[in-house]
């Protein structure tokens, strides 16, 4: 019996040590695969955390550029308020200036209108003048041609110069053949010549004789070729005057002697042209306003 409970006690004692030495085996394999598997969790996090390190360096930087960047900004923002303000600042100026301008312009324009109407008022009243001057003179050609019409084919001719009205009367129908005193044809032209100028007492007139360069051989008291035209338009304007009553305040006699040709004076027929008696008609005309 006691055999047996030893037997017995032995076998338990080989078993406790049997599964304790089972437990202390599956312990170890179950803390060796746990401190496995921290290993490699560490390993994991270490590796994080070195990544996240190198991130938050990179996210430093990025920062520190991020930031000068912005102190760049800011500087350029500040450069740009005073060049905003300079420039608003210069275009007050300017608007000031180009008011000012406008104005000054607007002032001038204003000006330089009421010249420019005071000057056409001028010119209207000049037109206005000149075509009562030119109808006057038109008229007083047309009266000389009407009043000589009788005449136009032995050479008489009326033409406008300048202010006055000239009537050209040919030597040959106007004086005798000595070349000083008036013909009988003559006395008849001077006639014409003495009405009109009656019927128009206000009517001045230039009688201008002019000749050629050979004085008469028979008119022996002649100096010269002035002396000559003067004889003949003085002669002429004795007959107006003592033969026609017309008033002497109204005829001027002119001598231009032969230094007025209107041919050559190499041929009998350029003298002949050239030996001419001109009437200088002077009527009044209206004075041409000057602009102020």
């Amino acid at each position: 019996m006691m055999r047996t409970q030893k037997l017995t006690l032995l076998l338990w004692l080989l078993l406790s040590i049997l599964l304790t030495s089972c437990v202390k085996k599956r312990v170890f394999h179950t803390e060796r695969n746990a401190r496995t598997a921290a290993e490699a969790r560490e390993k994991i996090l270490v590796q994080e955390i070195l990544e996240r390190r190198k991130e938050t360096a990179q996210l430093i930087k990025n920062t520190e550029n991020l930031a000068r960047d912005l102190g760049k900004q800011d500087t350029e923002i500040e450069d740009l308020k005073g060049q905003l303000a300079n420039t608003t600042q210069s275009m007050g100026e300017s608007a000031s200036k180009l008011a000012s301008e406008k104005a000054a312009l607007e002032r001038s324009l204003t000006t330089t209108n009421q010249t420019l109407d005071q000057r056409n008022s001028v010119i209207k009243k000049v037109k206005a003048v000149q075509d009562k001057r030119k109808t006057i003179l038109t008229e007083l050609e047309g009266d000389l041609q009407r009043s000589f019409s009788a005449y136009t084919a032995s050479g008489v001719v009326t033409a406008i110069d300048g202010e006055w009205v000239n009537l050209t009367l040919p030597d040959a129908l106007l004086f005798d053949p000595n070349g000083v005193n008036i013909g009988v044809k003559g006395k008849d032209l001077l006639q014409v010549l003495a009405e009109f100028l009656a019927a128009r007492p206000a009517l001045n007139v230039d009688l201008v004789a002019y000749t050629d360069n050979v004085l008469p051989p028979k008119e022996k008291s002649l100096k010269d070729t002035w002396d000559w035209s003067l004889t003949r338009a003085t002669n002429a304007i004795r007959v107006l005057i003592r033969d026609f009553n017309v008033n002497a305040n109204q005829v001027t006699p002119v001598g231009k002697g032969e230094f007025y040709p209107m041919a050559s004076n190499e041929t009998p027929d350029g003298r002949q042209k050239n030996r001419r008696t001109v009437v200088v008609f002077k009527p009044v005309l209206p004075g041409v306003p000057m602009a102020e």
